[in-house]
């Protein structure tokens, strides 16, 4: 039976996942069945995909670019994100209700806070992304602004990407300022945006050295681009730019609520890429392509479980790589045939490169 997005049980599956991904309070097994239950029971597609795969194993990201399966049709829909898509291939489409869109929010600020650590006083976060208000449909605009909202110095901080590219003179303040008040910075971003944002400010000749406890975190690789650096190559070049000797990546993905971060700092892919971390409410694991089964170590199919989605089934095979060992799961690139990830070719564009 259908269950309705306005049911009672909904209303209470809501609050535990809540407690979970704000306080890390609760379980996560008996999380995981009930959201099996939910898409079962609303999604005769996952059911159908389910029964012959197995329950819970990730349903392809490729599933997306059709629209996905939602698991409300009767909600409202109060924001929908989409992938960029590439050149002759269709974009991706994710759908939230309103519980499901303040749970990514709740997810994505309780997780920074955690992560992000720059010491006794609130660091100034700029995003290399743009606002929500120019971007209204990318992820990675509500994300960064999520993340600077829970971390950021409310005074300084901002997002420096507007409809019509990057904000330099914006970006040259807010530094400048951080620095004249010794305050640590955060910069968030895509990965090749730093690339084109490091190129832009070498023609203009500025550099910095930004106070202690500054910190790059930057998110979705090399794939797909003309361009390619390993993982010590862009830290030189951001490095340089802008002084800052602590590095993070972050994966994400449109269809994920939320993020995942770097567990260590061990190079593990083919570019140096590290192993991200599993967190209470989920993280990355590596199929057997062949057994389905989890691997400990080795390469395999990508799956990410995220207990803070709703709306949508709440384990993906996201079409990457994945690379299992002891100190997590490192991302090393998409499979053959898989196009590249949408959001990160649009970024790209908007901060001046071309994918």
């Amino acid at each position: 039976m259908t269950v309705a997005h306005d049911d009672p049980h909904v209303a209470r599956l809501v609050e535990q996942m809540a407690l979970l991904v704000a306080d890390e309070v609760g379980n996560p097994l008996d999380l995981h069945e009930q959201l099996v239950e939910l898409a079962v029971a609303n999604s005769p597609d996952v059911a159908r995909y389910w029964k012959q795969v197995g329950h819970g194993v990730g349903v392809p990201d490729a599933a997306y670019k059709d629209g996905g399966p939602h698991l409300f049709p009767d909600a409202p829909v109060a924001r929908v994100f989409r992938t960029s898509g590439t050149t002759g291939s269709a974009r991706g489409v994710v759908r939230y209700t309103a519980p499901g869109l303040e749970l990514k929010a709740i997810a994505l600020g309780a997780r920074a806070r955690r992560v992000i650590d720059t010491g006794p006083v609130r660091p100034v976060v700029v995003a290399f992304a743009p606002t929500e208000e120019a971007a209204p449909d990318m992820a990675i605009a509500f994300d960064m602004a999520r993340i600077l909202e829970a971390c950021g110095d409310p005074r300084l901080s901002t997002a420096v990407v507007g409809a019509g590219g990057v904000d330099f003179g914006l970006l040259e303040s807010r530094l400048d300022a951080a620095v004249a008040e010794g305050l640590p910075v955060v910069l968030l971003g895509g990965t090749f945006a730093f690339v084109n944002i490091c190129d832009a400010l070498d023609t203009r000749g500025r550099i910095w050295r930004l106070p202690p406890g500054s910190a790059v975190y930057e998110g979705g690789g090399f794939k797909g681009r003309s361009r390619v650096m390993n993982v010590a190559d862009l830290r030189a070049t951001v490095g340089r730019v802008f002084g800052v000797e602590r590095f993070v990546n972050i994966f994400g993905m449109t269809e994920l609520a939320n993020q995942l971060y770097d567990a260590a700092d061990t190079p593990v892919g083919p570019l140096g890429e590290r192993p991200k971390a599993s967190h209470v409410a989920g993280g990355p694991k590596v199929r057997d392509p062949r057994t389905r089964e989890y691997l400990a170590e080795g390469t395999g199919l990508l799956e990410i479980t995220d207990l803070s989605i709703l709306d949508r089934p709440h384990v993906l095979l996201t079409g990457d790589l994945g690379i299992a060992t002891h100190e997590g799961v490192a991302v090393a690139g998409r499979i053959a045939g898989s196009t590249s990830r949408g959001c990160s070719l649009t970024l790209d564009t908007m901060t001046g490169g071309a994918a």
